[in-house]
Parts: structure tokens; C-alpha cells; sequence
């Protein structure tokens, strides 16, 4: 389990055009992922229909089948189909391996504890590797530093913050290096991820409360751990405008002249807008691929009717007709081009199934004691923290966001196995 959640903990995007992509180190880490998967399926074969987990792992193969039967039908380069299709295929191992790791009868917090490790050890290479190989500095850096493990992190500092039982060092490690990796490369799209986990915890602290996981007097004892993490953002963020002040002259500028007054919708929502359109325009041509698609790694291209207000912010020379085939900007616009109508219903269900899972394998084990109640909303604060910027990003562009998801997506199953363990030894009980 330690291998498979570390395998692509030093995961970067290569800096290739073409053919497969990738560096050998990148092969090397697929192959760690992919190994260690196997043999954990492998070793849990005995477990792979255990209900309801088996539910989950059946959606997403029978998806995967079903992208692959497209592409053989649409005609998708195989090198496209592959290098877009690998955080899917994690996705897939990476339910296995949770299902098989909770139906193993391992705590869910031995399962977590791999993630985050990974996590942090991610967020602190990303940083580095961007100011040492990707050529930014201070002034300029941006997406280069970005962790695909940032919507996972602020999830799991909210639930550790809030919901856990105890104050959580995993928890202000992960503040730390996510805030500082927000902070330097001005990302507004993080705003979002943060916001839906204060919501959603605070959602699951009623549901806790309601279920009695959690007492009244629950949120008082919390108000240490929010303080802690509280006061360690606001020095964070003290220290960096302090040590930088172009920091804060930059975030001004990207959360209130984002365009400079040269267009009157903001650049990066107007690149999301043109390559939607462009995506709906090329299904409409096509009437039957409505349904089922273009395919995994299928060609799209930005909406021309977007070039002139484009190429105010861009250089005059820049070409935005060339054509595109990576996993797009938007969760859905992107399934639904590349998958139709079933594609979309798919991740639908998947994460409308995890969350449905995720709610479930709390209230079931609210009655019994010693439950660590926030590592069962984990999954659902997760999604919801994915969702929040699905419209406007897809990250599962990146290898790494694919396996974190997975694990989220399968973890329950090891609450599920907690609560019959747990009924079978206290119904009798109640009996007598």
C-alpha cells in the first residue's frame, strides 16, 4: 500500500511534444503504481465482489471498457488514447486497492496516512521543482508549481481540523506547504477547493452531530485545532508578502484586473468558454457521437468566433487553431466529448456513488465506538472539493490526482467491513 500511494509522490509534467511523452523516470513510476496494484489484487482476489464496494469498481472498469471500445470505434490514435487514458486507468487500480486494503480489515487510518505522506511529499517537490528546472522565478511563477494533490489536501485538513478527535500534525504539515504553494503561484481556482471544504465539514459536523458520531460539546474542544491551523495560515501569509511583496501586487491584480480592462470576461474563463463551444460544435456535426462521443484523446480545437478578444491578452502571433486531444479544461465538457452522454453518466456516478458511500459508512458506524468519523467524510468532502473547480479545470489531467481519487473512491469500503465486524459482535448483545 506504501508503494502504490508513493509511486508518483515525485511525479512532474515532462516538458514533451509528441509520441508517448514521459521520461524514463515517469515509466518507472506508472510502473511502480501499476505493479503494486496488481499485487494487492492479486493477494485480495478473494475479496474483489465484496459488497458494496465491488459496486464502485465495476462502474469505473466497465467505463474504462467502455472508452476503450470508443476509441476503437471513433479510430483515436493508440498513443493519444494511452497517455490521456493512465489517470483513469490509476482511478481503477487505485478502488481495488483501497477495496481490497479495507476488506483486508486495515484501518482507515492506515490507509489515509500513505495519501497524505505522498501528499506533502508532492506539494514540497512541485515547489522545488519548478524554481529549479521549469526556469520561473518569484515574479513570474504560476501552474509550474501546482500539486495535483491540492484539492485531496485541503479535504483532508478540513476533516483533520475539524472533525478529528485529536489535533492532527499531518494536518498543519499539509496547511503549511499547500498555503505556501497557493500563495506563490496566485492561483484563484484554488480559492474554490478551500471554500468547499470549510462548507462541507461544517455540513458534515451537523450530520455527525444528528447520527451522534459526535457530541454537542464536540465543537468547542475543535476550537484549538482551528486556531492552530488559523494562526499558522495568517503568519504564512504575513511572511511571504513580507519577505515578497510583488506577491500581493500580483494577487491584486489577478483577483481584480485579471484582464487589465483589455476584455470584458475574464482570459482564462474565455480559453474555457472557447474550447467548450468548439467541444459542442464538433458532437452537433457529428448527431450519433452525442451518445457515446469522440473518444479518449479525440481532437478538438478552440471556438474561432473567441480569437479576437483572445488576442488581446495574447501575443498577436499566437495560433489558437491548433488542434488538441489532452483531457481538456472542464470535467464535463471534456466526458461529455469525449464519451457522450454515457461518458458524462459515468462520472455522474462515480462521484455521485462515493458520496452516497462515503455518508453511508458514517451513520452505519456511528453506534459503535471508536470510530474515527472524519476519515469517513473524507470521500465526500474530497469530491465536493473536485467538483467545486470541475467546470473551469480537469485534474484528472494528472496521474497523481487519478490515484488520490481512486483511493477516496474505495476507502469506504473498509468503514463498511468495520460496521458488520462491529454488528456482529454487539447485536447479540442487544438481544439478550
Amino acid at each position: 500500500l506504501w508503494t502504490f500511494c508513493l509511486s508518483f509522490a515525485f511525479d512532474f509534467r515532462a516538458d514533451v511534444d509528441g509520441g508517448m511523452g514521459g521520461s524514463s523516470m515517469q515509466y518507472l513510476f506508472l510502473l511502480s503504481a501499476l505493479g503494486s496494484g496488481a499485487a494487492i489484487a492479486f493477494i485480495g482476489r478473494g475479496h474483489l465482489l465484496q459488497k458494496p464496494g465491488v459496486y464502485i469498481i465495476a462502474l469505473w472498469w466497465c467505463y474504462l471498457a467502455f472508452a476503450f471500445g470508443v476509441c476503437i470505434l471513433i479510430g483515436v490514435p493508440t498513443v493519444r488514447f494511452v497517455r490521456v487514458i493512465v489517470p483513469f486507468v490509476l482511478l481503477g487500480v487505485a478502488i481495488v486497492v483501497a477495496h481490497v486494503a479495507g476488506c483486508r480489515r486495515l484501518r482507515p487510518e492506515q490507509i489515509v496516512l500513505p495519501i497524505a505522506v505522498a501528499a506533502l511529499i508532492n506539494i514540497l517537490w512541485r515547489i522545488f521543482y519548478g524554481f529549479a528546472f521549469r526556469g520561473v522565478d518569484m515574479a513570474t511563477v504560476r501552474f509550474e508549481i501546482l500539486s495535483p494533490t491540492l484539492n485531496w489536501s485541503f479535504a483532508y485538513i478540513g476533516v483533520a481540523t475539524l472533525l478529528a478527535s485529536r489535533f492532527k500534525v499531518s494536518a498543519l504539515l499539509l496547511a503549511l506547504a499547500a498555503g505556501a504553494c497557493v500563495l506563490l503561484s496566485v492561483t484563484r481556482a484554488l480559492i474554490l477547493p478551500m471554500f468547499a471544504s470549510a462548507l462541507m465539514c461544517g455540513l458534515c459536523l451537523l450530520l455527525a452531530i444528528r447520527w451522534r458520531a459526535f457530541s454537542l460539546d464536540w465543537l468547542p474542544r475543535r476550537l484549538l485545532s482551528i486556531a492552530v491551523v488559523a494562526g499558522a495560515a495568517a503568519m504564512l501569509v504575513a511572511g511571504a508578502f513580507a519577505l515578497q511583496p510583488t506577491i500581493l501586487e500580483r494577487w491584486t491584480e489577478r483577483l481584480f484586473e485579471p484582464s487589465s480592462g483589455r476584455t470584458a470576461v475574464d482570459p482564462s474563463l474565455l480559453t474555457r468558454q472557447a474550447e467548450a463551444v468548439a467541444m459542442m460544435e464538433i458532437l452537433k456535426s457529428d448527431p450519433p457521437s452525442i451518445v457515446y462521443g469522440k473518444g479518449v484523446g479525440g481532437s478538438y480545437h478552440w471556438d474561432d468566433g473567441f480569437y479576437p478578444e483572445l488576442w488581446q491578452v495574447y501575443p498577436a502571433d499566437f495560433d489558437f487553431s491548433d488542434e488538441m486531444w489532452f483531457a481538456g479544461h472542464s470535467v464535463w465538457t471534456w466526458s461529455l466529448f469525449s464519451g457522450g452522454i454515457v461518458g458524462a453518466l459515468f462520472f455522474v456516478a462515480l462521484f455521485g456513488g462515493l458520496m452516497i458511500a462515503s455518508l453511508t459508512s458514517v451513520r452505519i458506524n456511528a453506534p459503535y465506538p471508536g470510530f474515527a468519523a472524519y476519515l469517513g467524510f473524507l470521500p465526500f468532502v474530497a469530491a465536493w472539493c473536485i467538483l467545486s473547480e470541475s467546470l473551469t479545470s480537469n485534474p484528472f489531467d494528472e496521474r497523481f490526482a487519478g490515484l488520490i481519487f481512486g483511493l477516496m473512491a474505495g476507502l469506504p469500503q473498509s468503514l463498511f467491513v468495520r460496521a458488520r465486524d462491529y454488528r456482529v459482535l454487539y447485536e447479540p448483545t442487544r438481544e439478550h
